[in-house]
């Protein structure tokens, strides 16, 4: 074969990673996988939001920097709008921080974590350097430390609650880290409301301090595809340079701004989805042989006595869905639960009480 007629390889980082895959498929009539809010929209707000769309124009850009729903998310957060940019998910806000921050440099995050975060450190152009948790999964503060306080350390990532284990970090632990740091810290909010705890004002005293949040989780705007981020100025101006102009289509933006509008329903799904997750969390205790861990998040990660692939596709025969997450170190065994609705919820310990018997 000639040069020409030759495929062109991809860098050889990327060719390792492969693309993102969701063991089990991504439909079952109970579909606890994906950390999604077990709640739809009412009709209302989509007619709302579906009357907004058609009185704009479709053969025009959409603002170009999501500039209300910037405004928006500002008064929500109590920040100026100068301190915040809105992404296609807050994955794209991470790896815009990654490619402005970190690219031919170092990230450091933790592991077990976030699936995604190595991956986009990876395809930003950094080099990761991993950390192992405790055995309770809480943040290792001195081996943290140590790790950030290298100057060719450019970016740390931690999300809290983490995922998958949904262990919240104490906040004198993450103040700890974000003191020890060099470079920037990146703090993945995408469960908080579900935690009842943030560090987002925390930005305005800490100038290497960058929060995400997302409208994916408590918001149940997973289709949308909404992220955000919190920050100095500075920061922020990074960020922009590295997104793609109009990187926030037209419905996208719409949407978000016509759920920002309903902050007494968004408390109130919160609340209901952490009383279930009580619910939940109890019911696993009492299985036998199933060692359920705590939760801050929408999610329940547990340990079952047979091996999790076995457990998923058992499941998966009962018409429930879970993710398994025992390819992750400290994690054999284990699989992560969505807390979804009641009757969902009820429907997968019901599964799950089938499968696990060997």
């Amino acid at each position: 074969m000639s040069v020409l007629g030759q495929s062109p390889r991809a860098r050889p980082e990327i060719q390792a990673l492969g693309a993102y895959r969701l063991a089990g498929g991504e439909s079952a009539p109970v579909k606890l996988n994906q950390n999604e809010c077990p709640h739809d929209w009412p009709e209302e707000v989509k007619a709302e939001v579906a009357r907004r769309l058609l009185s704009r124009p479709w053969n025009r850009y959409p603002p170009l920097d999501g500039r209300a729903v910037r405004e928006a998310l500002g008064r929500s957060c109590g920040v100026d709008p100068e301190m915040v940019a809105v992404t296609s998910g807050s994955n794209e806000a991470l790896l815009a921080l990654v490619q402005a921050f970190a690219c031919g440099r170092r990230v450091v995050l933790v592991r077990p974590g976030y699936s995604l975060s190595v991956s986009l450190a990876v395809v930003g152009g950094a080099a990761v350097q991993a950390v192992p948790l405790r055995e309770d999964f809480g943040l290792d503060v001195p081996a943290m430390a140590q790790a950030v306080s290298d100057p060719d350390v450019a970016l740390t990532y931690l999300a809290s609650p983490n995922n998958p284990t949904g262990v919240a970090f104490a906040r004198e632990d993450l103040l700890a880290v974000l003191d020890a740091a060099r470079g920037l810290v990146v703090l993945d909010e995408a469960y908080a409301d579900f935690a009842g705890q943030s560090l987002v004002l925390a930005v305005r005293e800490h100038p290497h301090l960058a929060v995400l949040r997302t409208f994916s989780k408590a918001f149940g705007l997973a289709g949308a595809r909404v992220g955000w981020v919190v920050a100095r100025p500075e920061v922020i101006a990074a960020v922009r340079a590295a997104l793609p102009p109009y990187n926030l289509n037209l419905f996208a933006q719409e949407a978000a701004l016509a759920v920002l509008a309903y902050p007494d329903l968004v408390s109130a799904r919160v609340a209901q989805v952490v009383r279930e997750r009580q619910r939940v969390y109890r019911a696993l205790q009492r299985l036998d042989g199933v060692q359920p861990y705590p939760s801050q998040a929408n999610f329940i990660l547990f340990r079952t006595p047979l091996p999790a692939p076995v457990v998923l596709q058992r499941l998966l025969a009962h018409g429930v869905l879970v993710r398994d997450v025992s390819g992750q170190p400290g994690l054999e065994r284990c699989l992560r639960v969505t807390v979804g609705s009641p009757e969902e919820n009820d429907r997968f310990l019901d599964a799950l009480a089938r499968s696990v018997t060997p």
